[in-house]
């Protein structure tokens, strides 16, 4: 039954670009991990541009929280778990709202799971790739994917109880094939993976000099077939999950709801206007202590009859 008194739910995506070591093939304005007074100064502007943006969607509710475009688990972990836990004083958020946050193999601490509980963080998306130490070296990641095995004792039963796990595995590496493929596949699943995200390489990246269009697709359809074959429910493109693991934020945004997106790179698009933060680092870290300033453009507005 319609509810006229209902309130729109929107998603938030929250930019946490930074990383130990930016991977050739990333295509987010992710930015070295360096000092971490950098880090921690960044949070507090971020912090002010969610709540100075806050009080304008007093007539929504947040559904989903994303937090990435880098490494937000370690990176982050105490001011992150603040950050999270403060923003239902700034918005109203749903009983049941998902947040998921972003990890990286080998980085996640007893801190990561504290601050997910602090920030009632309900998903770790784990930027996974591959479980073959020659294509994890083609596309230029630190550690190696061995060092899941440490996470995986890390999170332990508890917080596998408590923690929806997604994994991405990036297809197309050059030299790729179908049976290393369902290796790194099979390897996921074995950690616990609930969703499992495939993401085809980008053909202009060093790490897919090799691989053709046709290798691909090939590729791609027998992952759709083998992780069918294996439980898992294609509701989105690219997008696998096992039954009630279905991610919200990437069906809200899929389906068009609005989303609000804070710090560096974020994206906005709420009521026909698109926007995108800037991406400069300097530009952005003077928002803490003047939060009327702009760090957004305006990129396609839409006219209001």
């Amino acid at each position: 039954m319609y509810n006229p008194d209902a309130k729109q739910p929107i998603a938030l995506f929250l930019s946490a670009p930074f990383c130990p070591c930016v991977c050739p093939y990333c295509m987010q304005a992710t930015l070295e991990a360096g000092d971490p007074r950098v880090r921690r100064a960044y949070i507090e502007a971020l912090g002010r541009e969610i709540e100075s943006a806050a009080g304008g969607f007093d007539d929504c509710t947040v559904a989903a929280v994303w937090v990435g475009g880098g490494i937000a688990g370690h990176m982050f972990d105490e001011e992150l778990g603040n950050l999270l836990r403060s923003l239902p004083r700034m918005f109203d958020m749903a009983a049941d709202a998902e947040i998921t946050c972003t990890v990286h193999p080998g980085m996640v601490s007893v801190e990561t799971l504290n601050a997910c509980r602090r920030g009632r963080v309900t998903r770790l998306a784990v930027e996974y790739e591959t479980a073959s130490p020659s294509e994890w070296a083609t596309l230029g990641r630190f550690l190696d994917p061995s060092a899941m095995d440490t996470t995986s004792m890390v999170l332990g039963t508890a917080a596998r109880a408590m923690l929806s796990l997604e994994f991405s595995l990036a297809v197309g590496i050059a030299g790729q094939t179908t049976a290393s493929l369902r290796r790194s596949i099979d390897k996921a699943i074995a950690y616990g993976a609930a969703h499992i995200t495939l993401q085809s390489v980008s053909p202009q990246s060093p790490a897919c000099a090799s691989s053709s269009d046709e290798e691909r697709a090939q590729l791609l359809g027998f992952a759709t077939a083998y992780l069918t074959a294996r439980g898992f429910d294609q509701y989105l493109p690219l997008l696998f999950a096992q039954p009630g693991a279905r991610c919200r934020y990437r069906e809200l945004e899929a389906g068009g709801s609005d989303v609000l997106g804070f710090g560096l790179g974020a994206r906005t698009s709420f009521a026909g206007v698109r926007a995108t933060n800037t991406t400069d680092l300097d530009t952005y870290l003077p928002y803490a202590d003047v939060p009327d300033v702009c760090v957004a453009e305006i990129t396609r507005p839409t006219a209001v009859c």
